[in-house]
């Protein structure tokens, strides 16, 4: 089998294996409260699966200053997992690649607009 074809194989694999999401401990909600935000936000995210990770077109409305949960369908199937929030980018053209992380302050706490 040519590299390509196992690089194929191994991501359709991969896709149907859970994904790899952030602990409680990691998380830590405690010190870093969620944002919420309607509607959703359209990412673009890297997900981490056993043995790789894909860039998932996604979206979200759960953030904190150091995690995004994600949310996309993979292959008819909706999937929610968190993140580091370096590993999340905004998909819209009029906010560029910008980290969702911006639009929250450190502590977590929103800004009053």
């Amino acid at each position: 089998m040519d590299p390509q074809a196992a690089a194929r194989l191994a991501a359709r694999y991969a896709r149907r294996a859970e994904p790899i999401g952030l602990t409680p401990e990691e998380l830590d909600f405690d010190h870093f409260p969620v944002t919420t935000s309607m509607p959703a936000i359209p990412v673009w995210a890297w997900i981490r699966f056993p043995g790789c990770a894909e860039l998932v077109k996604g979206e979200t409305s759960t953030w904190s200053a150091k995690a995004v949960q994600v949310m996309w369908e993979d292959a008819g199937i909706r999937r929610s997992t968190w993140v580091w929030a370096s590993a999340v980018s905004r998909r819209s053209t009029d906010a560029g690649r910008s980290p969702l992380v911006d639009r929250t302050p450190p502590g977590g706490r929103p800004r009053k607009e």
